[in-house]
């Protein structure tokens, strides 16, 4: 049974080597390698070429930068394998972690499998998509799983797929959070999946966090995910909704602080009507983000200030207290 893994490639010519390294020493052997390099400008295609040449697994599409949905959506097309695994670039896998989750697959006659997650920071790492044991679930159970993100995240790459699954599915191109508009399309024609507590999939934290990050409008794409999910929970598995409710609020909310952020961190930001807009979904939720369970305080404290209006958040952000704040912690995050 053969594994077509899918590598997304773009300006990662210092993570490409470690990358492939991990791939082409796999405890399995029967792989197709599909790597995709997505118009980058440095010497990633120079790299992967190399490898290419010690190793026939190894298939390269050289394409213009379309983002991480196009590059994914290209090595599909081609893929002949009768799994599918996606990696990104970046990032490295454990030798054995394609055998783990086929294993996984096979025994428990399962759709899909998922692997625990190690985040790798600079100087410590952190365990993700973590829980103590192992368990296979059914459908309904990874969806809500996958819908509360304790231990089942939206993550394409830590898991291993049924390439039939991939028939009529693609990843939206132009969006980001692309796999929040993917994964649970993937999970519906599931009847099980399995969860391994293993850690196969090593995910590298680059330098440069959300926070320093300007705000864009691409990032409203998130309440657009949860939004198409939500419809599809609605008409399925209705008595799940209010999660995604609650998924949909914190994201509306999350979107106006890093809007927040961005004014006051860069002088060329201005988000008026967006945060204005914002602001008022907010306030028709007051009861939701001060009184609902589990919303961290920040947003408790930031649901109420929206009462005040979008330009008096605007001008509490930008008092030396609060650039002190944001500013201090985007230096430890990065």
């Amino acid at each position: 049974m053969k594994i077509s893994i899918i590598v997304a490639a773009y300006n990662v010519e210092n993570y490409i080597e470690k990358c492939l390294d991990s791939i082409i020493t796999q405890t399995y052997k029967d792989l197709e390698i599909i790597v995709v390099n997505d118009g980058s400008t440095d010497k990633t295609q120079e790299k992967i070429n190399a490898y290419s040449m010690t190793d026939k697994r190894i298939i390269i599409i050289n394409k213009s930068n379309g983002g991480l949905s196009s590059a994914r959506n290209e090595g599909l097309e081609i893929a002949t394998g009768d799994y599918i695994g996606f990696i990104d670039g970046d990032d490295y896998i454990s030798e054995e972690m394609y055998e783990i989750l086929l294993k996984e697959i096979i025994e428990n006659k399962c759709e899909i499998a998922i692997c625990a997650v190690l985040k790798v920071y600079n100087t410590y790492t952190e365990k993700d998509s973590f829980i103590n044991r192992s368990k296979v679930l059914n459908k309904k159970e990874a969806i809500q799983a996958l819908i509360e993100e304790n231990y089942i995240k939206h993550y394409a790459w830590n898991k291993l797929y049924k390439a039939e699954l991939f028939t009529n599915i693609r990843y939206p191109e132009g969006k980001l959070y692309e796999d929040i508009f993917t994964t649970y399309k993937l999970f519906a024609q599931a009847n099980k999946i399995a969860y391994s507590n293993k850690i196969g999939y090593f995910y590298n934290q680059r330098q440069g966090s959300i926070l320093r990050s300007k705000f864009n409008i691409k990032k409203l794409d998130c309440i657009q995910a949860f939004r198409e999910f939500k419809a599809y929970i609605d008409s399925t598995t209705p008595e799940l909704s209010y999660l995604l409710t609650w998924r949909i609020n914190l994201s509306i909310i999350n979107s106006l602080l890093d809007m927040l952020k961005s004014e006051s961190m860069y002088s060329n930001c201005n988000f008026n009507d967006m945060g204005r807009n914002i602001t008022r979904d907010i306030r028709k939720n007051i009861p939701f983000y001060v009184k609902g369970s589990n919303i961290p305080l920040t947003f408790r404290i930031l649901s109420l200030l929206s009462l005040g209006g979008y330009s008096f958040m605007k001008v509490l952000f930008k008092t030396p207290a609060i650039k002190r704040i944001l500013l201090k912690k985007s230096t430890q995050l990065s």
